[in-house]
């Protein structure tokens, strides 16, 4: 219990920055609310002790209660300008408060002791040590189990320490049972009075407690999800939105291994790029490759897809990994087309500006892969390999030879034929391949398919 304990007191230094940011504005905003009751308590204090009734009081009294009234008051203002710049935290400031508080509320005790009654005025008279028990329990809005513990330190220590030199120094009758009414004190009356008093402390601390708890708790939440969102924002400069989901939603997912799973696998390249890049300054490939992935990405993303990597002036773009989507190779070849419009539109701009247009090809398969976090211990990624991952690297190149730029499978124009239009080249030889492959060349809607030279090729021609 008593390690339990001191975890709670003592367990600010082991909170994360941002946690312990949060609770320190906590512990301010229950300084300042405290200080404004202090503020209304003590000018209104004030204001009574300036028209009580003349003889009413001792002048004595009288001059104590106005002096604690005014010095509460100026205290109040002190903190309030203090606390104006709520970025600052004054760790130190609620121990002084609450020093402050108790012992100005005993200086008033005194006046009471100075009063016509006297010491009877001091413990029959219940408004300092209810007010003192008010004060004790706001040491809770500080969210400090430590300083509630000290409120009720402070309110007992003084508290002793007055009803000793009551005890010892005054001509008091100390009866043995309970006294209300007349002459004589009871001393264990005057010990309740205290240690109930005191006791608001150790409510305060209890307060304190379950509200740090609550507080911590919800800003853990809060900056975890900040962090999420942080961490999410970060890895999609990087990765696909599926990917990126399926690491931090899953974060066993990341390690190595793979497994079976049908997916669209498109190519995309751009062409001669080499060639061109020779004709340009780095600075300016570096902002034209920027600006056409950024394009290409995009387009990837709208139509479900997975940006499995950059493959210099090229990419490779998955759909239906790592989470299945409805008519993934419908997905994939629209997306072809896309790129093709939206290429359309970046070449205006660069012939525009006197620069050389660029022309991609595009390659699609879909069919069995295997998909996981493939690599080393220190680095590794997701992606698919496969046969089928191949197929559509080859048919991404045969565009070169073929003069097209969306060059599809049997797999991928059997789901699409009815959706696309296209063109069958025939079954072709491609490299890696034992028997001729179906290719097939997918147009854009407005192109009325034509035999040309590549539908006649024999299926002994190779491609690479």
């Amino acid at each position: 219990m008593l390690d339990n304990l001191k975890k709670r007191i003592f367990s600010r230094e082991r909170l994360p920055d941002e946690v312990r940011a949060i609770l320190q504005n906590q512990e301010m905003a229950g300084e300042r609310l405290v200080n404004y009751v202090r503020a209304v308590f003590a000018g209104f204090s004030l204001i009574v002790t300036l028209f009580v009734s003349p003889g009413a009081q001792t002048e004595k009294s009288t001059f104590i209660f106005r002096l604690v009234g005014f010095s509460w008051l100026v205290y109040a203002v002190a903190v309030w300008l203090l606390l104006r710049k709520r970025e600052r935290y004054h760790r130190w400031l609620k121990y002084l408060s609450i020093s402050v508080d108790i012992s100005l509320l005993y200086v008033g005790l005194i006046g009471n002791l100075l009063n016509y009654s006297g010491v009877y005025e001091v413990y029959r008279t219940a408004v300092t040590w209810v007010v003192m028990s008010a004060f004790g329990v706001m040491a809770g809005l500080r969210y400090s189990v430590l300083a509630g513990l000290y409120s009720a330190f402070l309110v007992m220590l003084y508290g002793f320490s007055f009803l000793a030199y009551v005890r010892l120094e005054l001509s008091v009758p100390w009866l043995a049972h309970a006294v209300y009414i007349g002459e004589g004190l009871n001393f264990d009356d005057c010990v309740y009075t205290v240690v109930f008093a005191a006791i608001s402390g150790i409510f305060a601390a209890v307060i304190a407690g379950n509200s740090r708890r609550l507080i911590l708790r919800a800003a853990t939440e809060s900056l975890a999800r900040e962090r999420l969102e942080q961490h999410r924002d970060r890895l999609a400069k990087y990765f696909s939105k599926d990917v990126v989901d399926l690491v931090l939603n899953n974060p066993e997912s990341i390690g190595l291994g793979g497994q079976r799973m049908t997916a669209t696998v498109l190519f995309a390249d751009i062409r001669n790029f080499t060639q061109l890049s020779t004709m340009m300054q780095p600075e300016e490939v570096v902002e034209l490759l920027n600006r056409y992935f950024s394009t290409m990405v995009d387009i990837v993303f709208k139509n479900g897809g997975t940006l499995d990597k950059f493959l210099g002036d090229g990419l490779m773009a998955l759909f239906g990994v790592p989470y299945p989507i409805e008519h993934p190779e419908e997905s994939a070849v629209r997306t072809a087309l896309e790129m093709l419009d939206a290429l359309q539109v970046m070449n205006r701009e660069l012939e525009a500006r006197g620069m050389l247009r660029l022309d991609i090809g595009v390659g699609i398969n879909a069919g069995p892969v295997v998909a996981g976090n493939i690599g080393s211990s220190q680095r590794h990624e997701y992606t698919v390999i496969g046969d089928t991952v191949n197929l559509a690297a080859r048919l991404e190149a045969l565009n070169k030879e073929t003069r097209t730029q969306v060059l599809v499978s049997a797999s991928v124009h059997h789901a699409v034929e009815k959706v696309f239009r296209s063109r069958q080249l025939g079954p072709l030889r491609i490299r890696g391949k034992p028997e001729p492959v179906e290719v097939f060349a997918i147009l854009p809607s407005d192109v009325v398919p034509e035999p040309t030279r590549i539908s006649l090729l024999p299926p002994s021609t190779t491609y690479p």
